[in-house]
């Protein structure tokens, strides 16, 4: 449950044996079911969380009660989440996190996880690494998705995250995008007759 959890830390670290037994001690396996919230808005997210399999939404919940897509994890991507914003403040998240498929992750909360960068360097690069990304990937897809055309912004996809297109239901890609899901419909027939993606 764990070995897949330990090939994606040891990329970026070489885990120590002591590092290791305290990882395996702190971490919880959780599983969602389809649909089953990890965090809801109003909660203060006070975990982080490696998806073992499955992949999650991130929505922001606006004043109507609707919900707007922000991004997704995915166990072949973006497979470390958590809602940065309230596990650094101690507030209140509005946003949420829902499975999108039946998950496994591996959880673990905030004070295990201070405990293991207090008392491992190596974690605490890897821990920094994560959290950098997670801004640096939120902001790069925000960037492209004002920046591009929903054409354009489709093909980016198709091109550089095929895993989304394959593992998210239309409606979510979609409602990310800021069209109906019959547009996206369109735009993907469109794209696939003319040849637009790469080979």
């Amino acid at each position: 449950m764990f070995s897949k959890f330990k090939l994606a830390l040891e990329k970026d670290i070489k885990i120590s044996p002591e590092l290791w037994a305290q990882l395996q001690e702190f971490g919880k396996i959780r599983h969602l079911k389809k649909n089953e919230y990890l965090l809801k808005a109003g909660q203060v997210c006070r975990h982080g969380y490696f998806i073992n399999s499955g992949s999650l939404v991130k929505t922001f919940l606006n004043h109507n009660g609707k919900e707007i897509v922000q991004g997704f994890f995915i166990d072949e991507a973006y497979a470390f989440l958590s809602e940065v914003m309230s596990y650094f403040s101690n507030q209140s998240s509005d946003f949420q996190i829902k499975a999108l498929e039946n998950c496994e992750v591996i959880e673990f909360s905030k004070s295990q996880l201070e405990f293991l960068i207090d008392n491992y360097q190596e974690f605490a690069i890897v821990f920094h690494k994560i959290t950098s990304s997670s801004f640096q990937n939120l902001y790069m897809f925000s960037a492209m998705r004002l920046s591009l055309s929903a054409e354009e912004f489709l093909v980016f996809l198709y091109n550089q995250h095929p895993i989304y297109m394959k593992r998210i239901p239309d409606k979510y890609i979609a409602q990310f995008m800021g069209v109906s899901k019959e547009w996206l419909s369109k735009l993907k027939k469109k794209i696939l007759k003319n040849n637009s993606l790469k080979s």
